[in-house]
């Protein structure tokens, strides 16, 4: 069957295109490229440019490939998706890890090689589709006071070594005042995103009710579930698969092992993002405190010889397992169930 792939290579104020026509996985038409506006009118112009230079009328064999490069691929994304044609956004490393090797670098170039990986690897695609509009706003307040409490511990940091390392004088009181009112007004404004983070929630049903049964889980707190349902389109995005999330998250293990001389542990990969790693870090950290029996299988792999930082990662990926499946399963977290033995057996 015949199809139309376009592949999109982003960035801030323009995008590439590339249109091959192909059968299967064989080219049957000379490639063609153009530049557009990252705006409402360079969409617009794609539509019209693909109709153009393709004989084929039927949008419903055209398919859009661009790489996930957040806030420069989610307009057009958007309007493709609310115009009704087919958009796969796809990991950018995976696209270059399945490309060969090239010797040219260039928007052009990269556009050619997304439209030929998304013709190779069509059967592998997943359609583009928004976050529900609660979802967004919850995220976008999400990563806002990420941010603020980023800024607010440097300052605070400043702050404190200012203090240590200065002599006293009237620019030392001055950035000590100025300090101390700029942490004062973070700490509002990371006040009022939690009031809004609580208001979202509240307002939509199915994001209250997947909330309260993360947060049923000792230790488990707001930031944490929070973040789980946004970077997972609230479980949807994995399709409620624990190990694909587990692996999203890096702390799935994995090894190597190539004839007699590559031979190495399993491990996790470097390729997380640091962010909710690091949240479900503090989450490990809690539950091994105020929950039972996460507590019981973090001993247990301490004593059987784990390295502390390797427990923590295991409880982790447990914590993961078990919050996806009270999720599915629509249930709370109970202290009567024997969560010990559903740990073993996993």
């Amino acid at each position: 069957m015949k199809k139309i792939f376009i592949g999109i290579d982003f960035s801030k104020e323009k995008f590439d295109a590339t249109v091959i026509k192909a059968e299967g996985v064989e080219e049957r038409a000379e490639r063609k490229h153009e530049v557009f506006d990252n705006k409402v009118s360079g969409f617009r112009r794609l539509i019209k440019w693909v109709k153009s230079v393709q004989d084929e009328q039927d949008t419903s064999l055209w398919l859009f490939c661009g790489e996930n490069t957040g806030g420069y691929s989610k307009a057009l994304c958007n309007y493709l998706y609310g115009s009704g044609y087919d958009m796969w956004l796809e990991n950018a490393l995976s696209i270059k890890r399945s490309s060969a090797l090239q010797r040219t670098k260039s928007d052009k170039a990269d556009a050619g090689v997304i439209a030929e990986y998304a013709m190779r690897n069509y059967d592998q695609m997943r359609l583009y589709k928004p976050l529900g509009k609660n979802l967004e706003r919850l995220r976008e307040v999400f990563l806002y006071r990420h941010n603020l409490v980023k800024l607010k511990a440097g300052m605070t940091t400043r702050k404190g070594e200012k203090k240590l390392t200065q002599d006293k004088s009237d620019i030392s009181r001055f950035m000590a005042m100025s300090s101390k009112h700029l942490i004062s007004e973070f700490n509002k404004k990371i006040a009022e995103c939690d009031m809004r983070i609580e208001k979202i929630i509240c307002e939509d049903e199915e994001l209250r009710r997947n909330f309260e049964i993360i947060t049923s889980v000792p230790g488990v707190g707001t930031q944490n579930a929070v973040c789980l349902m946004v970077y997972t389109d609230n479980f949807c995005r994995f399709d409620y698969n624990s190990r694909k999330i587990a692996c999203y998250y890096g702390v799935a293990p994995f090894g190597r092992q190539s004839g007699t001389s590559v031979n190495t542990p399993p491990h996790v990969s470097p390729f997380a993002n640091k962010l909710i790693k690091a949240l479900l870090a503090q989450a490990a950290l809690a539950s091994v405190n105020f929950c039972p029996q996460m507590a019981i299988y973090y001993h247990r792999l301490v004593e059987a010889g784990k390295k502390k930082p390797v427990a923590v990662n295991n409880v982790k990926n447990k914590l993961l397992h078990i919050i996806t499946a009270m999720v599915r399963k629509g249930e709370k977290y109970n202290p009567d169930h024997d969560y010990y033995a559903a740990l073993k057996a996993a």
